[in-house]
């Protein structure tokens, strides 16, 4: 696909990028209402229900180290066709054997396996089409994309685990990815802005052992790996927070988690407004700030819904604020090597909020007060990153400078 001019915004790359993504979204949130219910009904701790979206955000991001670069080699279509293949593969597992936690297990395994497919190629797509302020633009939208997912996907998993039943959820989900892939396979073009070439597995590695040593990459990424466990860490824990502690059904906790997913999209919004006016520092030093005032909120205050929520929508708004300008930040360098660099971070994001993630529930956090520390935890660490590279952030503000045309 051709790429944008400067003067210009074409919307059709873009659309097809968060119609990508949203697939692998969706298998993040929606399943999170019901946690608390699967525990129930299968009689599982709550540690063995983690593990089911422990597994999925594993195998979500180690997939993506496979799919980016063999992407950049045999093109962006036929990966899409593969993963999604093998997404609606294990969806299948899930519905057949809905009553069964380990067949639910090796199910959840298929889904992420194929569902890091999503996250490379809609970033990969947009880096092939978009350049300088219009890729950050389009990242900005690809944000907001991933954060309506999130607004509609736990208040519809809860709806039709209250009304119908948990098991229905994945039944939902078999249906959407059908039609998501049939909507790919005839709609999505090919991308891919040079040459297909043969996949060589041997410089595939030495390629991602180079990647990882950048100090550009580990800096740039880190912004979004660092919210992103602070999220899932979040969506963990309040499940059982919310309708253990609290007494709220499945139903209503999916509804009031439209409140922080809306923050997601919000910060997302502000920053499509507000990039044009104020730096990339300024931008991410306002992030850091808020999820450190989110952190002390919860420290100082008594548990209950108005500040759980409330906080948590503090986090999700720094989220969307700084996920364009950490992926944009990310990808500007390397457009030769788009997918291979968001499999590389998109792997260890989901490998971070996976592992580190199901351990810190399972031993640290579980309270209104240890969730306020954590985000604290995160703010401290996302300043210590922004002080160390300053300087390559505003050299990433002298080369993405142009105010982009509507």
């Amino acid at each position: 696909m051709k790429r944008e001019q400067q003067n210009s915004f074409n919307k059709t790359p873009l659309l097809l990028a968060m119609m990508i993504i949203a697939t692998g979204q969706v298998g993040v949130s929606i399943y999170l209402p019901s946690l608390p219910l699967i525990s129930d009904t299968l009689s599982i701790t709550q540690s063995d229900t983690q593990l089911l979206v422990t597994v999925f955000l594993v195998c979500f991001g180690g997939s993506q180290l496979f799919y980016g670069p063999l992407s950049d080699a045999i093109g962006r279509k036929p990966v899409f066709m593969l993963g999604q293949g093998v997404y609606l593969l294990g969806t299948v597992l899930c519905v057949l054997f809905v009553d069964n936690f380990h067949w639910l297990v090796v199910g959840r395994i298929l889904q992420g396996l194929g569902a890091g497919s999503a996250s490379v190629l809609g970033r990969s797509v947009l880096s092939d089409s978009y350049e300088g302020p219009h890729l950050t633009r389009s990242m900005t939208y690809l944000a907001m994309t991933a954060s309506i997912v999130p607004v509609l996907s736990p208040a519809l998993g809860g709806w039709i685990a209250f009304h119908i039943g948990w098991q229905s959820v994945f039944s939902f989900v078999l249906i959407y990815l059908l039609v998501m892939f049939l909507l790919g396979s005839i709609l999505l073009p090919e991308t891919l802005p040079y040459a297909k070439k043969r996949f060589d597995s041997g410089a595939v590695i030495s390629n991602y052992w180079r990647l990882c040593r950048d100090p550009q990459v580990i800096s740039s990424a880190s912004y979004n790996w660092l919210t992103y466990l602070a999220s899932v860490v979040s969506v963990s824990v309040f499940p059982f927070l919310l309708q253990k502690q609290l007494g709220i059904s499945v139903e209503q906790y999916g509804m009031y988690m439209i409140i922080p997913s809306a923050g997601l999209m919000f910060g997302s919004t502000m920053l499509n407004v507000v990039s044009r006016h104020f730096s990339t520092r300024l931008l991410l030093s306002f992030s850091i700030t808020l999820i450190a005032f989110s952190g002390v909120w919860l420290i100082l205050t008594p548990m209950s819904l108005v500040n759980l929520i409330g906080a948590f929508t503090l986090l999700t708004v720094a989220q969307g604020l700084s996920f364009p300008l950490s992926i944009s930040m990310l990808l500007a360098p390397h457009k030769r090597q788009a997918g291979a660099v968001s499999a590389l971070t998109g792997a260890v994001q989901m490998g971070v909020a996976g592992i580190a993630g199901g351990y810190i529930v399972k031993w640290w956090v579980s309270s209104q007060s240890t969730v306020g520390a954590f985000y604290l935890l995160i703010s401290v660490v996302m300043a210590a990153v922004l002080i160390k590279t300053l300087g390559g952030v505003k050299q990433f503000e002298s080369t993405n400078s142009v105010v982009v045309s509507k």
